[in-house]
């Protein structure tokens, strides 16, 4: 089965590094915020965080309280059982109707029955129907 729902994600930029993502993430764990997901890499020293919360706007006005430099985009956020296939199944429907993904993201519990994604695209409306429309 799959569920999907649109969701924020905030990006901040930070230097490369020891400790930078433990600080970022600090901010939002003191305050309480739960983590739905977290995505982190490199390019040329600089350092992208990518995190999805249950209270964007809550992070993303404690992360700018502390300078951090926040952009905030929208995503879908995809829950899909967790076998083979299933992600197969989700892009080919996504790529039938020409929706190109920029960016997507995310992990499975190993014992788990979901795993859980997030997906940005050009059209993040379309992509959310087209989700939604596969598990039907």
């Amino acid at each position: 089965m799959t569920n999907a729902v649109m969701g924020k994600q905030l990006m901040i930029s930070v230097d490369n590094r020891v400790g930078a993502l433990a600080e970022a993430s600090r901010i939002i764990a003191d305050a309480g915020i739960n983590l739905i997901a977290i995505c982190g890499y490199v390019i040329d020293n600089k350092g992208f965080i990518l995190f999805v919360t249950e209270d964007s706007a809550k992070a993303k006005g404690l992360l700018k309280s502390k300078k951090y430099d926040v952009r905030e985009e929208e995503v879908v956020l995809v829950s899909l059982d967790n076998q083979p296939g299933t992600l197969k199944a989700l892009t080919e429907k996504i790529a039938s109707i020409g929706i190109d993904i920029t960016l997507l993201y995310g992990s499975a519990d190993e014992k788990g029955k979901a795993s859980k994604i997030v997906i940005i695209s050009e059209n993040n409306k379309a992509l959310l129907a087209a989700v939604t429309t596969s598990s039907k």
